[in-house]
């Protein structure tokens, strides 16, 4: 067995057996050692072979995975823009990979999270009709279309229909899931973000725990930490924008043009909050 071989060997075993203890730190030495020994292949090279191919998207896959359930974006990145050549270049050459769909969908989930859209449109172009009948992408492409129609409540009845797979793809759902949670958290607080611009649209004031109920927050210091945060967040983005404050237990909007927004603020706030729901139950 050749050095690749046997780091690769090394590392699946650390990822299989490892990775939930505190051996990070040796998945990350053996990725370490298999990234200087892929610079030594000119994948440029059209004679590059088979096998050198394979073993190489393998590395590139299992440290993807990796990255992925240690919420390590950056380097999820660096090992995506590596292994795209092989998802959609090299498909005449290799067969495809087990774990191309559950990587693609995480990076698609990266995407809508990070809100570039035109880049997830891009890649859907890319991808192949029948690949987008896979559950796991699947799942995104109608949790990108459920977005921007500004109603998710359909979200929860396309989960409902997962645990009715088969054993099999629930495990493999599962382990997607545990990838992509954070994701789901992000996109759950911009639902969260949107929800709190309309609350202010359409009302003056609303008691503490009612905040807390339509923000599906659990308790007062939850609410008022999201307070501190939406305050910051709306200076950031409008350097007169009024912040929101607590008096008597009740959350004071200040908002003198709401009346102006009242049809269409309500709406989006019914469905923003059917799509908070939905991604609540997800996580």
């Amino acid at each position: 067995m050749d050095q690749f071989n046997l780091y690769l060997s090394q590392l699946q075993e650390a990822y299989n057996t490892n990775f939930k203890s505190t051996k990070f730190d040796t998945c990350l030495s053996i990725i370490d050692n298999l990234k200087d020994l892929t610079a030594n292949y000119n994948l440029s090279n059209p004679n590059v072979d088979k096998e050198s191919l394979l073993k190489i998207r393998s590395f590139l896959e299992i440290a993807s995975l990796i990255f992925l359930q240690s919420n390590d974006t950056e380097n999820f990145k660096c090992m995506y823009s590596q292994l795209q050549p092989f998802y959609f270049d090299l498909t005449h050459i290799l067969p495809k990979s087990d774990n191309m769909n559950t990587i693609l969908s995480m990076w698609m989930l990266h995407l809508l999270s990070d809100n570039k859209i035109g880049d997830l449109y891009m890649l859907l172009e890319k991808i192949p009709k029948d690949l987008k009948q896979d559950d796991k992408i699947a799942f995104v492409i109608n949790l990108e279309r459920l977005m921007m129609e500004g109603n998710l409540h359909q979200l929860l009845e396309l989960d409902t229909q997962d645990e009715t797979s088969s054993p099999s793809h629930m495990a493999t759902r599962a382990s997607t899931d545990r990838c992509g949670s954070e994701y789901y958290k992000i996109i759950a607080s911009t639902a969260r973000n949107k929800i709190a611009s309309s609350i202010e649209l359409c009302y003056r004031h609303l008691s503490l725990d009612y905040v807390s109920n339509l923000l599906k927050l659990k308790n007062r210091n939850e609410t008022l930490d999201f307070i501190s945060y939406y305050n910051q967040y709306k200076l950031q983005n409008d350097a007169e924008s009024v912040p929101w404050k607590v008096v008597d237990n009740y959350v004071m909007f200040q908002n003198e043009v709401g009346a102006k927004h009242k049809i269409p603020s309500r709406e989006l706030l019914s469905n923003s909050l059917e799509y908070l729901n939905d991604l609540e139950k997800i996580i």
